[in-house]
């Protein structure tokens, strides 16, 4: 393992033998404690995280992990420089490209905001759900809610596996987009249900119940712990099959709730999530 390597793995705080999971996991941590400011004292010796070298050691030790699971035979040193040479220019496009679009993702969001109305609150369907329909999604919601004028919903895809430069940029965007946009009800999969509600992504639904007088139905919550807490934590509920999600094309997944509303849109999400559960057969 080259020197650089190691050092990836060292800023990431991780094992050289660290799995792929642990990798998505820790990286999501970090860009988390470099966002908001707040690194914990002796996760960084040098100083605050930088989240340039945070994307760059992820991308570093994620593009070694796709080498070794694609590629059954050792490459020559040369091959190595070219490999990742291609992979450091396609990233740095894919970077560009990206900013470019969220830029104009900007602009578009901008000039649809004036003329439609204020949502009432923001759903995002975030995880394997490529071919799901948004305005239809929405479309059932506002049949539960028919004094609401607009419910937002957000498609976040985050595919599966990583097998292609391309996985790598859906995933670094789906991360990044959880970070800069915090909608109040959060509909994953099971795989990202379990990695964001250990990463400590959603809200404590047991507290949010004690404030809200939302009835939690028992036999559907789940559970998670993260590294701050001593024991499971209900995180979530199981909503697979539920007649919101008729029509949405759900790519087989489970549907699974999570919640990360600011105390303000508590009443409103409450109203909702009771609608939805209400619903169930």
């Amino acid at each position: 393992m080259n020197e650089e390597l190691k050092k990836a793995y060292e800023l990431l705080g991780l094992p050289e033998d660290a799995t792929r999971e642990q990798v998505e996991n820790r990286y999501f941590i970090l860009l988390k404690r470099a966002r908001s400011g707040n690194a914990r004292e002796g996760d960084n010796e040098d100083g605050p995280l930088d989240l340039t070298e945070i994307n760059r050691a992820y991308n570093l030790v994620i593009g070694i992990e796709s080498e070794k699971t694609s590629t059954m035979e050792k490459q020559s040193k040369v091959g190595h420089f070219f490999y990742y040479y291609k992979v450091h220019v396609i990233v740095g496009l894919l970077v560009v490209l990206f900013a470019g679009y969220m830029i104009k993702e900007g602009i578009d969001k901008r000039r649809e905001a004036a003329n439609t109305p204020p949502a009432n609150l923001s759903v995002s369907v975030f995880g394997n759900f490529y071919m799901a329909d948004m305005d239809l999604l929405q479309e059932n919601m506002l049949k539960l809610m028919p004094e609401w004028q607009r419910v937002k919903t957000t498609l976040v895809y985050n595919p599966p596996e990583i097998q292609s430069q391309q996985d790598m940029a859906l995933q670094q965007k789906s991360m990044l987009m959880l970070m800069t946009e915090k909608d109040e009800i959060y509909v994953t999969d099971e795989k990202n249900f379990a990695s964001l509600a250990a990463q400590g992504a959603f809200i404590d639904l047991e507290q949010f119940s004690a404030a809200t007088g939302l009835k939690l139905p028992e036999d559907k919550l789940r559970e998670a712990r993260t590294e701050d807490d001593a024991s499971d934590v209900v995180y979530g509920i199981d909503v697979t099959g539920n007649p919101v999600f008729s029509g949405i094309e759900m790519s087989g997944e489970k549907q699974i709730i999570g919640l990360r509303a600011e105390e303000e849109k508590w009443n409103d999400t409450r109203l909702l999530l009771e609608k939805i559960l209400q619903s169930a057969p």
